[in-house]
């Protein structure tokens, strides 16, 4: 039952890694561009590589049980 408590101020770490790939994948192609629809498909392609690195290259805990 102890283990099973979780806690509130626990960082939500997926959500950073998307939220950095967004605003990155974004300043990167207004960098690059100058124009509006750059800044979208960068922003696009920083939420699909954030995607993609936390579901195949982001080391998963083993449970306990």
């Amino acid at each position: 039952m102890e283990n099973q408590i979780e806690n509130s101020n626990e960082i939500n770490a997926k959500g950073i890694i998307l939220l950095f790939g967004v605003i990155l994948g974004g300043l990167t192609a207004f960098v690059a561009t100058h124009s509006l629809l750059g800044i979208i498909a960068g922003i696009v392609g920083g939420l699909i590589f954030a995607i993609i690195f936390i579901s195949a290259l982001l080391p998963h805990k083993p449970h306990d049980r």
